[in-house]
């Protein structure tokens, strides 16, 4: 295209950041956007959601795209953390971890601190949620199908495959099935392409590369399968994420085998809906796999347990901080003064 036509296709959302900002009484951003909205919109109270700590995920890409890509992830979360009136994470752990960049900022205070200790008027807690549960659809556990689902630089694929090939000694008919990105520009594959060539060298046919379904349809993608699998090492990401993919499969009802995280720990343990591996030993996930499909009752205490999860993780209930902020949207009086 023209260079106007380029300049028109850039104006056009912030002009829609200052119209909408103008006949709105508050907002909720997140991420890279925004940066334009706090340049470019008209000043309303904003709620700036920190449930996806990308800073932290971003720095696996440091190797292949330099130093770009964190400073740019810096400056954008000073920004937000600066211009921000309320603030949105997913866990405890997140919480301390966006308190103390909060107080090198300026933003928690004395001033604040003395009217509020708990700081509950400045972040809170409000995890992922999910859509109404769904009937219960039975599994084949005899032929077992295992998803693994999208692979980040962060995961561990390589451990899954291997963990599903010791499987594979007790249930010959386990398959194993990773999803590939629809933008894989955006983002770096180097542990999709490591994944890839090691089954080929391996000769393992069981491990299915997939593209992404629908979102519509991800129901019906989900249960195709009869558990869930998440391998990966042990890192301060592991320790501040809380994995969407988790919650998605959960409201399926998929029982889940998965790398310690604190985050997922406390749901699986809690709700009794997967089963935890503390080392990173393939021959560990593949027992904690295989004594749950050969345990129909466990696996069914596993899928009930998922569906009380569901329950009780509907959005109105997990979003209720931020509905508080709605009923009074307020700028954060305190923000400049430190």
């Amino acid at each position: 295209p023209d260079a106007g036509a380029v300049e028109g296709c850039a104006a056009e959302p912030l002009h829609s950041f200052v119209t909408a900002s103008q006949a709105h009484d508050a907002a909720v951003v997140q991420g890279h956007v925004a940066n334009d909205f706090f340049r470019h919109a008209h000043p309303i109270p904003t709620v700036v959601d920190l449930y996806d700590p990308f800073i932290i995920e971003n720095l696996h890409y440091h190797a292949e795209r330099g130093d770009e890509v964190f400073q740019h992830d810096h400056a954008t979360l000073m920004e937000s953390l600066a211009h921000g009136d309320y603030f949105l994470c997913a866990l405890e752990a997140q919480r301390l971890f966006y308190l103390g960049l909060l107080l090198a900022v300026g933003r928690l205070n004395p001033i604040l601190f003395d009217e509020d200790p708990g700081l509950a008027s400045l972040i809170g807690i409000a995890p992922f949620g999910v859509h109404p549960p769904r009937p219960a659809k039975p599994r084949d556990l005899a032929a077992p199908d295992l998803l693994f689902g999208g692979i980040y630089d962060w995961y561990d694929p390589i451990a899954a495959i291997d963990a599903v090939t010791l499987v594979r000694q007790s249930i010959p008919t386990a398959t194993l099935t990773f999803t590939m990105h629809p933008n894989p520009d955006i983002t770096p594959q180097g542990k999709l392409a490591e994944a890839i060539a090691y089954a080929r060298a391996k000769g393992a046919s069981f491990v299915r590369f997939e593209p992404w379904a629908p979102y519509e349809q991800r129901a019906e993608f989900f249960e195709r399968f009869a558990l869930a699998l998440l391998t990966f090492p042990r890192s301060i990401e592991t320790d501040l994420s809380m994995r969407t993919r988790v919650y998605d499969y959960l409201w399926c009802g998929l029982p889940i085998v998965t790398s310690s995280a604190p985050g997922t720990d406390e749901l699986l343990g809690r709700y009794d809906a997967g089963s935890v591996v503390a080392t990173e030993s393939p021959q560990a996930y593949a027992d904690a796999i295989v004594a749950i499909l050969r345990d129909r009752e466990r696996h069914a205490t596993m899928t009930a347990g998922a569906r009380r999860f569901v329950l009780e993780h509907q959005w109105d209930r997990t979003l209720g901080p931020l509905r508080a902020f709605c009923r009074a949207p307020r700028v954060e009086k305190t923000k400049d003064a430190f």
